[in-house]
């Protein structure tokens, strides 16, 4: 059974957010959750996952026995195979900030009888213990992230001592301005960039 973990950030409840959308913005967030939810996910499957999923082995992102962090994970499409990886020794926390793609990440953990997996409801903190994260992964997420400084530094808290951060986004090298002091840039491919953490 997958669990489910609901996050508050600065006292408000997450999902009021999602109601602000739905009232005030009904059609924009219809026509936002169609393109996500469904048009996202086949993007992902026909055109660049499996070529991101390639570059894992070689910057070492996931392994068995792992704890690893998919933050941003959408509707999974990364969570799934990366709950394959690090096995029933390991665990995976999905986090997002829309509650829906929650859902469909738990739907396809029980489809495919995945119980290593905790979804988290959150736009920042992960509630996580400190150094308590092998890999933290986010793809095509950090453009989108308004408080990019605070969101490194919570990732930066969780990461283990000898823990990777990898982030794949088209920001490329505009990441280094937020990363400055926290990580150190190890490796890169394209959009990928893998940093190791800053004591």
């Amino acid at each position: 059974m997958v669990a489910y973990k609901k996050l508050r950030l600065s006292g408000r409840k997450l999902p009021d957010i999602e109601r602000f959308f739905r009232e005030k913005l009904n059609p924009l967030y219809k026509a936002h959750y169609a393109i996500w939810v469904y048009w996202w996910p086949l993007w992902r499957s026909l055109y660049s996952g499996q070529n991101i999923q390639r570059k894992w082995g070689q910057f070492n992102l996931a392994k068995e026995g792992q704890a690893f962090l998919d933050y941003g994970c959408g509707t999974g499409w990364f969570t799934i195979p990366v709950a394959r990886v690090v096995g029933m020794r390991g665990k995976v926390y999905a986090l997002d900030c829309f509650h829906r793609q929650l859902q469909i990440v738990e739907e396809r953990s029980r489809k495919k009888g995945l119980t290593n997996i905790e979804t988290m409801l959150s736009n920042s903190n992960t509630g996580l213990p400190d150094e308590s994260i092998d890999t933290v992964w986010m793809c095509d997420v950090f453009h989108e992230v308004e408080q990019r400084r605070a969101v490194l530094e919570e990732l930066h808290r969780v990461l283990k001592r000898e823990g990777i951060l990898a982030i794949y986004d088209g920001m490329r090298d505009r990441v280094l301005s937020y990363t400055a002091g926290l990580f150190s840039l190890t490796g890169r491919d394209g959009k990928l960039l893998r940093f190791t953490k800053i004591r």
